[in-house]
């Protein structure tokens, strides 16, 4: 497998109104660095025209890739395919809905220089609505009571890491969720943990994997799954 400075993957479900514009802002990003890069679209068994409207763009780029789920793996699964499918020497898997940006890339990429192995997002000026951001709190909470997660973000889009941690990130699970193991599979490897402050910015189309309106079902399979991961811990 001919190997690349650096993989960006975006996962995808249900963008097409969003996906040209963000894979071609990150492709100017990309080219910016430098590097030798890749840029992997996971498409996870959208309903519209995403993975289409994507490959559009990786027919005029080899750079570009497009990988089709054919089923809905949910977030993790996602995040696992672009792990697997990665031939980056750090890999970046961040969410396609135009709420983070690639130019943000060289703050994960100095962090990475800097020792660490795992780099995870920390949105300090969310753009989110008040319902997003109570959500978020109560998962960061239950991130620092059943595992003791370190930062302030448990569940920010966009983290990078080295091969190192590509070679341990086994993600088993099947939620609409990914850094909580991520964090796991880091500490158990004694592999270094780390945090970079990101720009965030409103969302403007598509709609968000997670179903708010149950939150009670939100909060149980969450709530389940940290359980999992603390057992994982003190195993």
């Amino acid at each position: 497998m001919e190997s690349v400075d650096i993989t960006l993957a975006l996962p995808a479900y249900n963008e097409a109104d969003n996906i040209r514009s963000i894979i071609e802002d990150s492709m100017d990003a990309l080219e910016t660095l430098g590097r030798s890069w890749e840029l992997l679209l996971i498409d996870n068994a959208s309903t519209d025209n995403t993975a289409a409207v994507a490959q559009s763009v990786a027919d005029d780029d080899a750079r570009v890739r497009v990988i089709r789920h054919d089923r809905n793996r949910l977030y993790s699964g996602s995040c696992a395919t672009a792990v697997r499918e990665s031939k980056g020497t750090y890999v970046a898997i961040m969410d396609s809905d135009g709420q983070a940006t690639a130019r943000d890339l060289p703050r994960f990429l100095d962090r990475l220089g800097s020792g660490a192995n795992l780099v995870i997002g920390w949105r300090r000026d969310r753009k989110d609505p008040r319902s997003r951001l109570a959500v978020s709190a109560l998962f960061n909470w239950l991130g620092k009571l059943y595992l003791r997660y370190p930062h302030h973000d448990l569940n920010c889009g966009f983290r990078v890491f080295d091969r190192s941690f590509a070679a341990v990130a086994d993600i088993r699970h099947e939620i609409n969720l990914s850094n909580p193991e991520l964090y796991v599979r880091a500490v158990l490897a004694d592999l270094d943990v780390a945090e970079v402050e990101v720009q965030h910015f409103p969302r403007e189309g598509g709609g968000s994997s997670h179903n708010f309106l149950r939150s009670w079902r939100l909060f149980q399979d969450v709530n389940r799954y940290l359980r999992i991961l603390r057992r994982e811990l003190r195993a």
